[in-house]
């Protein structure tokens, strides 16, 4: 369950940045990679925001999972077993050669892009 850790986090820096502006967060803008199962951390947001940020509006991008083989093939991977947090190169496989030997290019990330705010104090 690493997207309620991840929604935890998130939830974590959306509070420190309402303080610090003395507002409310009416938008966040996410950048969440396939591995991360996005939907799971929306819905954790929304779980875990309470009333605190139940009129936010979490908007999610979704980054594809692309790899870099030693077979010479880069690109998406289409499918993927469920990813445990753990080792992710045992969960997917290079959809040229079947193989495991690549470097994973991007489907990790966890990021906010950037806040909206509503009320914030002039400093």
């Amino acid at each position: 369950m690493h997207e309620v850790k991840i929604a935890e986090k998130i939830l974590g820096t959306l509070r420190n940045i309402a303080e610090k502006h003395q507002a409310r967060v009416v938008k966040a803008n996410l950048r969440i990679g396939e591995l991360n199962e996005p939907d799971g951390v929306l819905l954790w947001l929304k779980k875990l925001g309470g009333k605190e940020f139940e009129s936010t509006e979490f908007e999610i991008t979704r980054v594809p999972i692309r790899v870099s083989c030693e077979c010479g093939y880069t690109g998406r991977v289409e499918s993927v077993a469920h990813y445990h947090g753990t080792n992710p190169e045992l969960h997917i496989a290079c959809p040229k050669c079947g193989g495991h030997d690549f470097s994973l290019t991007s489907g990790q990330e966890k990021e906010i892009v950037d806040v909206e705010l509503e009320g914030e104090a002039d400093e």
